[in-house]
């Protein structure tokens, strides 16, 4: 069998929009219908168009009717990879590559759009592979380097992401990623160098804060044992989210001193974050240090991860009682209360939290993403909360999401598309902003830009839980995917 016709099978599996795609082609070669150069140009055009504008299935139909028409093109394949990677449809995208890859050949960008579909679906083996494979012959892909770098420190093959970095940033001496990680891999072993590469990367706007942090943690090593300046290091990672990395310096400090409670807490909490098990580190680290809130933290951490709220209720309240003066402590309490349902004594830690630091704004943005989420006492006091906090804090995009959320509650959609406009504009990225303004949208009547910002949610975070969750039942309900 041809993998052209293994490909076919694989479309008549993939979604009904694959099958849409197919029966243009099998109406049209029934009719014999007469192909012609306007006609296929008239085609083409409106796929191109619907592409464009998002219409997924109505490009497909248009693209079908091209391929009926004159056979298999390699350009309409291109067409239809690209557009399927843009939806996030890597299934379908992984099918139309193959069959472009039947008529023309492997190329190194269609080798890379292969790696990116494989990551995608958590094959990342087989995507570093490939991507190794599209720099053999081509050494000055800044792209395919970069790409491969982040796969070899996602996977911990630390000299192999070294030599990669290096092939990377002598071909793109600015890059600020690059300049970055290769100086947090060089941090804890030639901090000259490191020092070096971590001042380039400040010079990157996109780079210059977490060059800074990682800069300013080295400092340690000039005032603390080398495993308590390790353990600096790594926990400065940690607040970065860069988990490979601090695992890696976390692991030196407890090879230099395997009796180092903070840095064992620490190595558990990355490994849960990386999707393995760190509850024996924890605990490990727990029998060390008994009387820890900050371990205790870490291990209620762990046990919210797993859904297990009962769990991380005690351990919270553990680390509280040991350390009843931190707000953020508080805050995780009223956090696990609200998990489990039990919204009254949530609002009261909550409000412990805002009266443990007044000054800082950041607690009452939890306090007012409280209200708005749960809808508790929303007409009664907690709308009121909310527009305070506004008035305290207006730059804040997460309070002026809870606000854009409780007018939409309390049916004032007009200023509810207000808010969250503006807090999308604010923290585009932000999933919880952009759901809500999906909702609001869709409320107005605007289903493609509901769905659009749907979508984005469940690309983000993925559609199995959350707001991703949310997001893709949303989608399903719109015919979006």
């Amino acid at each position: 069998m041809s993998l052209r016709s293994s490909v076919v099978e694989q479309l008549l599996v993939i979604t009904n929009a694959s099958v849409r795609f197919l029966v243009v082609i099998v109406i049209l070669a029934v009719a014999n219908a007469a192909p012609a150069s306007n006609q296929v140009r008239r085609w083409m055009d409106a796929g191109d168009r619907a592409a464009q504008a998002g219409e997924y299935a109505n490009a497909l139909d248009a693209y079908g009717y091209v391929l009926a028409l004159i056979g298999p093109q390699a350009a309409v394949y291109e067409r239809l990879v690209q557009m399927s990677l843009n939806a996030g449809q890597y299934g379908q995208a992984r099918v139309y590559l193959y069959a472009l890859a039947d008529l023309d050949g492997w190329t190194s960008p269609q080798r890379d759009q292969l790696a990116r579909i494989l990551e995608s679906s958590g094959e990342s083996d087989q995507a570093a592979a490939l991507l190794y494979a599209s720099l053999q012959g081509q050494p000055d892909d800044p792209f395919a380097l970069r790409e491969l770098a982040r796969q070899q420190i996602a996977q911990q093959e630390w000299d192999q992401a070294e030599a990669t970095l290096g092939r990377l940033i002598a071909l793109a001496p600015d890059d600020g990623e690059g300049l970055f990680e290769m100086g947090v891999l060089l941090a804890s072993e030639n901090r000259a160098f490191a020092v070096d590469y971590l001042a380039r990367a400040a010079l990157d706007p996109d780079w210059a804060a977490r060059a800074s942090t990682v800069q300013a943690a080295l400092s340690a090593y000039g005032i603390y044992s080398l495993t308590d300046a390790h353990t600096h290091l790594g926990v400065a990672l940690v607040e970065l989210g860069e988990w490979p990395l601090a695992e890696r310096v976390l692991q030196m400090a407890l090879e230099v001193n395997a009796v180092n409670p903070t840095a064992r807490a620490y190595l558990g909490f990355v490994r849960d974050q990386q999707g393995r098990d760190g509850l024996p580190d924890i605990q490990s680290a727990l029998a060390m240090s008994p009387n820890d809130p900050m371990i205790y933290y870490l291990l209620g951490l762990h046990w919210r991860r797993l859904g297990k709220h009962d769990e991380a209720l005690e351990s919270f309240r553990q680390a509280y009682w040991l350390d009843p003066d931190n707000a953020a402590l508080a805050a995780e309490m009223g956090t696990s209360l609200q998990n489990l349902g039990n919204l009254a004594e949530a609002e009261t830690w909550f409000q412990k939290a805002v009266d443990l630091a007044p000054s800082d704004n950041h607690w009452r943005s939890v306090m007012a993403a409280f209200y708005a989420d749960t809808g508790f006492q929303l007409q009664e006091k907690g709308l009121a909360f909310i527009e305070q906090a506004r008035q305290l804090d207006p730059q804040d995009p997460g309070v002026l999401a809870s606000l854009g959320w409780a007018y939409y509650r309390t049916d004032d959609t007009q200023r509810a598309y207000q808010e969250l406009s503006a807090a999308v504009g604010m923290a585009p990225s932000d999933v919880r902003s952009r759901y809500y303004f999906a909702v609001v949208l869709e409320h107005r009547g605007d289903s493609q830009g509901a769905a659009d910002s749907y979508r984005f949610v469940v690309q983000q975070v993925g559609p199995d839980s959350g707001f991703g969750l949310l997001a893709a039942r949303a989608l399903r309900r719109l015919g979006g995917g």
